[in-house]
């Protein structure tokens, strides 16, 4: 996946490693249409201060909320520490799961979360919703501007020029 590496404003997307075909699916598309957003390849987990501290500097964050999502507390982790931070949140649903029946979840909701159904098999009325807000409208790319971005994973880590490492 290519992802952002800049400062300007991006959107982080969180999801659970099962969901990362949909992840990448979302990424590519997001970096077709001139967004700037960042991921990692494991999904971002908010207690390691480096995906913390990219979470804080997003202009919001995006998170895949599945079956998988919501059975992992390293993975809902997500959702409380953009929580903890009053980040602007998407929770996009790839399946029924339902946040209602987890009442520790539920309260991390506020007026600054939106919510909407995600199908990877149909995604155009998913990304319609995703790309009218203000929030991800926000992360658009100038036409002027280069993308900063980077491949994450280990393709991403072999592919780097060894100057990047110093």
């Amino acid at each position: 996946m290519e992802v952002y590496k800049g400062k300007s404003d991006f959107l982080a997307l969180c999801y659970a490693q099962q969901n990362r075909e949909a992840a990448e699916q979302i990424v590519e598309r997001l970096n077709q249409e001139r967004f700037r957003v960042w991921t990692n390849d494991r999904g971002l987990n908010p207690k390691k201060k480096a995906d913390a501290t990219r979470l804080a500097e997003s202009r919001a964050a995006v998170i895949l909320i599945s079956k998988d999502w919501i059975g992992d507390e390293k993975y809902t982790n997500q959702l409380r520490g953009a929580s903890m931070i009053q980040k602007q949140t998407v929770l996009l649903f790839l399946d029924d799961t339902d946040l209602s029946k987890h009442e520790e979840l539920n309260l991390l909701l506020n007026r600054s979360v939106r919510m909407f159904g995600f199908d990877p098999k149909e995604p155009e009325e998913g990304f319609s919703q995703l790309l009218s807000l203000e929030c991800v409208q926000d992360c658009k790319m100038k036409d002027d501007e280069e993308p900063d971005t980077e491949k994450t994973g280990l393709i991403g880590f072999l592919s780097r020029d060894i100057t990047d490492l110093k």
